[in-house]
């Protein structure tokens, strides 16, 4: 099965390979409407075998509970098989967002 870009409107998912690692650019807003999307790329990741996929935030305009609550369900999958989920490129809306929530001491961020 081929990995395929996820869209909504004003929202995408384009994946991209650097060296060993898969990137998923997260572009616009992940909220209760597309958060499902990036949950089906992440299911599809999984079934593939990317144990360390990486999430590229650097496009993402907006983060709403649930694609937080998307994010860290990712999270914890990845390490009940043994990987882990990288988040990259955060803007300072989401990096306090994600100190607010105590949520960065949770994920691997670079």
């Amino acid at each position: 099965m081929a990995l395929s870009e996820r869209s909504y409107e004003d929202f995408a998912t384009p994946v991209r390979y650097d060296v060993d690692e898969v990137i998923v650019e997260v572009r616009g807003e992940l909220d209760i409407a597309t958060a499902p999307l990036l949950a089906d790329l992440r299911d599809q990741l999984m079934a593939e075998g990317a144990r360390r996929p990486a999430v590229d935030l650097g496009e993402t305009s907006f983060v709403d509970s649930t694609g937080l609550g998307t994010l860290l369900a990712a999270h914890r999958r990845m390490q009940a098989h043994r990987g882990r989920l990288v988040l990259k490129a955060l803007r300072p809306t989401t990096r306090r967002l994600l100190q607010a929530t105590a949520l960065d001491t949770t994920f691997t961020v670079t």
